[in-house]
């Protein structure tokens, strides 16, 4: 039975090229992205714990529904797949609820930036604590990205408030999240399935906040349920989906890279659905974003197994 799974997930590997997988986090990115303006529609009537709730039911229930339909019931591994996603769940439910109660009080942009920064923590984090090869090659394309990204909030980070610090936190446990996700993707049997159990548990982490707070009135406008269903079935089950899939392929550092591109698409969401406009100035630093992205794929040896083996090389 074992020997089956591993055989299925090897071929699933083979059609899942690096390109690919670059293409399709890309795609959630295009999705985190739209998830900035469905937040903030979100938000207009319901409070950060009451969002990521309903969120969450969306991705738990709705996600194993399609599971079910598709593959049908499967208890073989369920026992160990639930309790492999727990650490991903209880990290993805303290980032978003992070980043959410920031949002109440800082702009979707300054978020934007300052949830970037585990762009910088990532290999921080793997080269101290994991030890990860890092080379002076990936501090600049970092340094290139996060310059990107200041340049397009008009590289303006005064009046730093609570807010700010509450999306900085967001940033540590997304920085977390990813390595764990790096780690186990290749363990992981059902990537879809993986992410519905993830979800699983950010609803669960975040069931005593919600029972213990009053509830916000019903809202009579129909556009935070939108933005509800939004971050439920585009954020959460199709676009945390592809993160859990294309990290089996993509090295931790290429993929908290293509992880930026959400800002410059939420900013492009913002113009057309917020009515916001970028500036020359910001515009310029949305194209630096991209260009360190795809300095990014080239440079970095995204195929974990060439990673592997160029290691291996060296330490010869």
């Amino acid at each position: 039975m074992r020997s089956t799974a591993s055989t299925k997930l090897a071929s699933g590997l083979k059609r899942l090229t690096k390109n690919r997988a670059a293409l399709e986090l890309i795609f959630a990115g295009v999705l985190w992205g739209f998830g900035f303006i469905a937040t903030v529609w979100a938000l207009r009537a319901f409070t950060p714990t009451e969002t990521l709730v309903f969120r969450f039911i969306i991705a738990a229930i709705v996600g194993e529904v399609f599971y079910l339909l598709a593959k049908g019931p499967n208890f073989t591994t369920i026992r160990e797949e639930l309790f492999r996603a727990l650490p991903a769940g209880l990290l993805l439910g303290g980032m978003l609820l992070l980043q959410t109660i920031g949002l109440k009080y800082t702009t979707a942009t300054k978020s934007g930036f300052l949830t970037s920064l585990y762009v910088i923590i990532v290999p921080l984090l793997n080269a101290w604590f994991f030890k990860a090869p890092s080379t002076l090659k990936n501090y600049l394309i970092v340094g290139l990205a996060l310059a990107g990204t200041f340049i397009l909030v008009d590289a303006n980070l005064s009046g730093i408030n609570a807010g700010d610090l509450w999306t900085i936190g967001c940033s540590v446990f997304a920085a977390f999240h990813i390595i764990y996700i790096g780690k186990i993707s290749n363990r992981v049997g059902n990537a879809f399935r993986f992410n519905n159990f993830q979800s699983f548990w950010c609803l669960l982490a975040l069931m005593p906040l919600y029972i213990a707070q009053e509830r916000s009135p019903m809202p009579v406008d129909w556009t935070p349920w939108l933005g509800v269903l939004c971050l439920g079935l585009g954020s959460s089950i199709i676009a945390f989906y592809l993160q859990v899939r294309t990290q089996r392929v993509l090295s931790d550092s290429t993929a908290s890279m293509l992880f930026l591109l959400e800002s410059p698409f939420a900013a492009v969401f913002g113009f057309l659905i917020l009515n916001e406009r970028l500036s020359l100035f910001q515009t310029l630093g949305a194209i630096t974003i991209m260009i360190a992205s795809v300095l990014q794929i080239w440079l970095d040896p995204s195929n974990k197994k060439a990673a592997v083996s160029e290691n291996k090389k060296g330490s010869v």
